[in-house]
């Protein structure tokens, strides 16, 4: 059991000596500024609301980078020794290259943002600000493009975030065999769950508030739900 609850801390990202203002906030994607071009994330439940995260590894102390765009997972190494107050150093990264999306608006975003995390030396900047109760980041690669985020969620037409409703949970968690079930999930309209690589691993799009997870490997996962509250996020451990 203890050795779970440290697997668990570990994907939450809140070990103490990783924290920086960058952790624990989910951050996300709102546009990208390219030689001084705007590109805006396009509103449309395909691409939905790709959201960045900084999480500690369970390996050591390292962050994983990871932002899941059109079923693409791109993610990066950051030792966390190096996370200053505002710049990061990138040591490795990938792209599980596992493009979702078919409307053309999104494919072309997607591609933009791809040059956006590749088209740099490893070296970013970075700068986080506080406007109308909410928390904004901007990170600049060395090429000088930009990309913005916002924590939260952001809220559009087709992505809403309802306070009034209660909370989604997850249960059981940890799962040995069979299904994680959601419970106050109204009107599900599809359930993604990624490894903490940031790889696709299934994609349900249907109203069943479950997802079998007898075949995952042990581990920790990341669950998106989309449902008439908007989209939620969970962690949970399959042992």
């Amino acid at each position: 059991m203890k050795k779970l609850l440290l697997s668990l801390t570990a994907i939450a990202g809140i070990f103490s000596h990783a924290q920086t203002a960058l952790h624990g906030t989910d951050w996300a994607l709102k546009k990208i500024v390219r030689n001084n071009i705007t590109y805006n994330l396009p509103q449309n439940s395909e691409i939905g609301s790709p959201v960045l995260t900084f999480t500690q590894s369970p390996s050591g102390p390292t962050t994983n980078m990871i932002n899941n765009i059109c079923g693409s997972g791109m993610w990066a190494m950051l030792f966390d020794a190096e996370i200053t107050n505002n710049s990061f150093n990138i040591w490795s990264m990938g792209d599980s290259n596992t493009n979702t999306c078919t409307l053309p608006e999104n494919i072309a975003f997607l591609t933009q943002y791809h040059d956006y995390s590749i088209m740099s030396s490893g070296s970013y900047s970075y700068q986080i600000t506080n406007a109308s109760g909410m928390r904004n980041l901007v990170i600049t690669n060395s090429s000088g493009y930009q990309a913005f985020y916002q924590s939260g969620f952001l809220e559009t037409k087709e992505i809403k975030s309802s306070l009034s409703e209660k909370a989604i949970t997850i249960y059981p968690n940890p799962v040995k065999e069979g299904s994680v079930h959601l419970k106050n999930a109204e009107r599900i309209e599809w359930i993604k769950v990624y490894n903490t690589e940031g790889k696709l691993i299934i994609q349900n799009h249907s109203s069943d508030p479950e997802i079998n997870a007898t075949n995952l490997l042990k581990g920790g996962y990341f669950m998106e739900v989309k449902s008439q509250s908007g989209i939620s996020r969970h962690q949970f451990i399959k042992q």
